[in-house]
């Protein structure tokens, strides 16, 4: 399978579909952490999402898809996650912050809303907060803890194919 894992500098989900065979790439704006560049796309992951296009993975090397199996997208939740909305208050913020603020929500509710128009299987992964009212109410909530973590933090995931 050919799998993207979209916003993951980590590579932690990258390389465990690696370890399980797939052809699986990381793709963030920033470095890749997780020790093998040979997988990852230093890269807006708009530009390669679709698949039928080339892209160099930070090693230097260029990969063709034509079209990817499964997307997994972990778009950044700073301006969509419900602990964030005291934030907005303009009372407290005033006008200047708030209004910048919102700017970059609807930035960042644009770019998920990219995430769910592509034509692969895909899963956008992201916290409770605005796009289960924008876009719509989450297929699955986790928890952490139910994979052994000890956090306690409900994670929504919106799925498609």
């Amino acid at each position: 399978m050919k799998v993207l894992i979209a916003c993951e500098c980590s590579q932690v989900v990258c390389l465990a579909f690696r370890a399980r065979g797939h052809e699986a790439y990381s793709c963030d704006i920033e470095e890749c952490y997780g020790g093998h560049p040979e997988y990852h796309i230093q890269g807006d992951c708009l530009s390669i999402i679709h698949g039928n296009t080339d892209f160099f993975t930070m090693d230097g090397t260029c990969h063709t898809i034509d079209k990817w199996d499964l997307v997994i997208a972990h778009p950044p939740c700073t301006y969509l996650c419900r602990c964030q909305a005291p934030l907005y208050n303009v009372e407290r913020y005033g006008h200047e912050k708030v209004s910048e603020r919102k700017e970059r929500q609807a930035e960042a509710i644009d770019f998920f809303m990219a995430l769910t128009r592509i034509q692969s299987p895909w899963c956008i992964e992201n916290p409770v907060g605005i796009m289960s009212n924008i876009y719509r109410k989450p297929d699955q909530t986790i928890q952490p803890f139910w994979f052994g973590d000890a956090a306690s933090k409900a994670t929504c995931l919106w799925l498609s194919g």
